[in-house]
């Protein structure tokens, strides 16, 4: 069954709105994993756009891992689980799946739980490998906070370079590059990081228990009590934002990003505050004080 024709491109920078359009397009599942995409002419027709543009956008695609073109062959599209980024999960929570779809919630979820393993493993790393000038780093990013809390995406932007800081003091380039994905969500997903830093003032408490923690220099109790703190606050936002009684099952297809046909049921977003509160960080410390 043919698809219908996608609507002109009117954004300013073309080639990147091109490609923003057909990665959405993929990710959406228009395009689906082994199926081609119309011919060079009939996209560019479609699009409002000429061929050379049109063969720029492409090319990133494939650098995307989202798509493959052969010579003499039409495009094909690729299965992006297989062969995408992390990249590609920030892009699917940007494109056109809503916050109320069940698909989104999932993505959200996976979003943070991989931001929650890069978090306790690069203070854990650390703890082990800091430096002194990683920690006056530290602290002067976390110094630069307090004049933040009532901005949320100022906030964002100052709580990456703490984590920046961190993730240097771990001295792992990997890690590094894994924040890079994150570090460009205040710029790309406004919406998103204004959501996920709602209580900034409160997420303050959080640097100096990190710190303390760097200091004492035990990676194991590091990356433990890191992730229970985290662990924490999802429970906290969860009994704040979906009570019991407001719980509801919804399913619906995995097809909404792009996957196989199956079920998922979604009844369990996590955390919309990135750090954790004043409450679970004092009731860590005083575990630690045992």
């Amino acid at each position: 069954m043919e698809t219908a024709p996608l609507e002109p491109i009117v954004r300013s920078n073309v080639m990147d709105a091109v490609a923003d359009r057909l990665r959405d397009e993929i990710l959406s599942g228009r395009f689906a994993p082994g199926s081609t995409l119309p011919s060079e002419r009939e996209l560019a027709l479609q699009l409002g756009v000429n061929r050379l543009t049109l063969r720029a956008a492409l090319a990133r695609l494939e650098t995307w891992g989202l798509i493959v073109t052969r010579h003499g062959a039409r495009t094909m599209v690729e299965s992006w689980r297989e062969r995408a980024g992390l990249e590609t999960l920030a892009a699917l929570l940007g494109s056109r799946i809503q916050p109320e779809n069940p698909a989104w919630r999932e993505l959200l979820t996976a979003m943070l739980e991989v931001r929650r393993i890069l978090a306790a493993e690069a203070v854990a790393l650390a703890a082990e490998r800091h430096t002194t000038r990683d920690l006056d780093a530290m602290e002067e990013a976390a110094a630069a906070q307090t004049s933040r809390p009532h901005d949320a995406l100022a906030f964002a932007r100052g709580d990456i370079a703490f984590q920046r800081a961190v993730v240097l003091a771990a001295g792992n380039v990997g890690l590094e590059l894994l924040l890079n994905t994150f570090a460009r969500f205040p710029d790309e997903q406004p919406a998103l990081v204004a959501a996920l830093y709602e209580n900034p003032a409160e997420s303050i408490a959080f640097y100096p228990f990190v710190m303390d923690l760097v200091r004492a220099g035990n990676a194991n109790e590091a990356r433990a009590m890191v992730r229970s703190v985290l662990d924490g606050v999802d429970r906290v936002w969860r009994a704040k934002h979906l009570p019991e009684g407001r719980k509801r099952k919804k399913t619906e297809t995995t097809a909404a990003i792009g996957m196989p046909s199956k079920t998922v049921t979604a009844t369990r977003p996590t955390t919309t505050t990135a750090m954790p509160t004043k409450t679970a960080t004092r009731t860590m410390t005083k575990k630690r004080k045992r």
